[in-house]
């Protein structure tokens, strides 16, 4: 029979096979959604169609909230590994050892800005040139409109999921996740009674 320590080791490999998976799966999914979404502005731009630009939006939408999706995930294990079984100074230290790194002056990363602000430049290009093209189409108008609708929405909710990934500290919310219930008094506000 298997100790806790053999049970504990077999699920840290699991966790981390599994984030390195989701890991890859993300930048395989950002990757060919990057290239899909060059080649379609390209034939847009060589067909000057403005309902050309539409297709754009969305294969750079697809691949970021999947690329969102994957950093989540990836983040939620290594919060769980760092509060469970990080936090004796005898096994593995790497989440815990990297957070550190992060504080120290120098250490640079490309971060999660980067990958929105590519995300946001092709939108954002694929608006303008959807307005450019207005006369190319039969409702070019109404395509440039719609362009600009699922652009704009896009980089709104891009910039707020990028900033809410940033702000959430995942081994905190795994500690306020296995903490007791705890009961609170409600305190009743008395209404004065009418006269």
């Amino acid at each position: 029979m298997p100790s806790y320590d053999e049970n504990g080791n077999s699920e840290y490999s699991s966790l981390m096979a599994r984030g390195r998976d989701a890991e890859r799966t993300w930048q395989i999914c950002w990757t060919a959604s990057g290239l899909v979404g060059s080649v379609v502005f390209s034939w847009a731009i060589a067909a000057r169609n403005s309902a050309l630009m539409l297709p754009v939006i969305l294969t750079v939408a697809y691949g970021f909230y999947s690329m969102i999706h994957g950093r989540r995930q990836t983040r939620l294990i290594a919060g769980y590994l760092e509060e469970f079984f990080e936090k004796s100074s005898s096994g593995p230290q790497w989440f815990t050892r990297l957070g550190h790194l992060k504080t120290v002056p120098g250490f640079t990363s490309t971060g999660d800005w980067l990958v929105t602000c590519l995300a946001d430049v092709v939108a954002a290009l694929a608006v303008v040139f959807a307005w450019i093209y207005v006369g190319g189409g039969t409702r070019g108008a109404v395509m440039a409109g719609i362009a600009t609708g699922f652009g704009v929405a896009f980089i709104f909710h891009s910039i707020t999921e990028t900033a809410s990934l940033r702000r959430n500290d995942y081994s905190t919310m795994w500690r306020q996740a296995i903490a007791p219930p705890a009961e609170t008094t409600r305190r009743l506000s008395r209404v004065p009674a009418r006269s």
